[in-house]
């Protein structure tokens, strides 16, 4: 598996340049992805969730603020500002919970807005 800051700085990479597809390369064939209003699992579902999120909101970008990495368990826990770009200028305060697999492809993400 490579480097786990490597891993979750190239998700939130590739998150930001809205591309769903590359996205879903980074998950497992059964990985799952949970927020407050979406439950995808399976590749191809989290393309559709992803793409669906940027449809909704075509500016939102997210700025990573800290990141806890435990070794042990495959898990880094992200402190991060979702930044929607809208006419109101919104804010989400989250933590992206990103749990990988042993080759190095996400199993899970879970957000937890707060």
């Amino acid at each position: 598996m490579g480097d786990l800051k490597n891993l979750t700085n190239k998700y939130f990479e590739i998150w930001n340049s809205h591309d769903s597809k590359k996205i879903g390369e980074l998950f497992g064939q059964s990985g799952i992805l949970r927020d407050w209003e979406i439950l995808a699992e399976g590749r191809e579902n989290i393309i559709v969730a992803n793409q669906n999120i940027f449809n909704e909101i075509p500016d939102v970008k997210v700025e990573v603020l800290e990141m806890h990495i435990s070794k042990n368990t495959n898990t880094v826990s992200n402190e991060i500002l979702v930044h929607l770009n809208n006419d109101d200028d919104e804010i989400l305060k989250v933590v992206d919970i990103i749990e990988y697999d042993i080759d190095g492809l996400i199993k899970s993400l879970r957000a937890y807005k707060g």
